[in-house]
């Protein structure tokens, strides 16, 4: 499935669900293989394109996958005329999500994907509605490169490690292998309250929390495919500069 992501060179339609809406996107990947496409067709007229960057195929990504999912396969349904294979990631623990991806049985495309919460109900799906595919492979040396670009850093809380960082932004992101999430720590604005607040869209859950300290205050907020739980620990993770430093 990994390599599929950077290898695969396709176009196709979309249909996504989230929050009680739809959306019907056309996406594609570029030739390069290092990012795709996509257009919001019911969103507005003349879409503009948007991008996203390609998965990594890393050998490393898919065992740290495997230390904190329970893995399955077995025979999907046919998705946009194309026979597919379902593939359940079950987590080992309440810190992550379930996610249940059917694959395209020949070139392993992840033609659907429904995302679960904790128990078992739907937050997102998509689904192709039909796709095409150019003849051979992307060129070059892309699976280098995408492998290349997948580092684990330090581990922040149980089964989520650092991926980047940037501190002096106060920017860090941090994954699973599969699911990630980002964390902005800033200066607490004068007269802002102190405590904590979340809002969830589909999978994307954003966690915010103001907390006093010495030097006056921090604001942390977590964005990403992660439970309620998973935001707070990462949220804790954060201590406040010590005075004078």
């Amino acid at each position: 499935m990994l390599r599929a992501s950077s290898d695969v060179t396709f176009e196709g339609t979309v249909l996504y669900e989230r929050a009680g809406a739809r959306q019907f996107l056309t996406v594609a990947s570029a030739p390069a293989g290092s990012r795709g496409e996509l257009r919001r067709m019911n969103a507005e007229a003349n879409p503009r394109s948007e991008f996203w960057p390609i998965p990594s195929r890393s050998s490393k990504r898919i065992c740290n996958v495997a230390e904190v999912y329970v893995s399955s396969l077995e025979s999907g349904r046919v998705i946009a005329g194309r026979s597919t294979q379902r593939l359940t990631l079950r987590p080992r623990d309440t810190l992550r999500l379930t996610h249940l991806v059917d694959m395209d049985e020949e070139t392993g495309l992840p033609l659907a994907m429904v995302t679960l919460d904790l128990d078992g109900q739907m937050l997102e799906r998509y689904e192709y509605a039909a796709i095409e595919y150019s003849s051979g492979v992307s060129g070059g040396s892309v699976g280098d490169v995408v492998e290349a670009g997948y580092h684990r850093g330090r581990d922040i809380v149980p089964g989520y490690f650092l991926v980047s960082e940037n501190p002096d932004r106060g920017v860090f992101v941090v994954s699973d292998g599969l699911a990630t999430a980002s964390i902005f720590v800033e200066p607490l604005p004068a007269g802002a309250p102190v405590g904590e607040g979340a809002i969830i869209e589909g999978a994307t859950l954003t966690y915010t929390r103001g907390v006093r300290s010495a030097s006056g205050g921090l604001l942390i907020s977590v964005l990403g495919e992660v439970p309620f739980v998973t935001a707070r620990l990462l949220a804790d993770a954060v201590r406040p500069p010590l005075e004078g430093s």
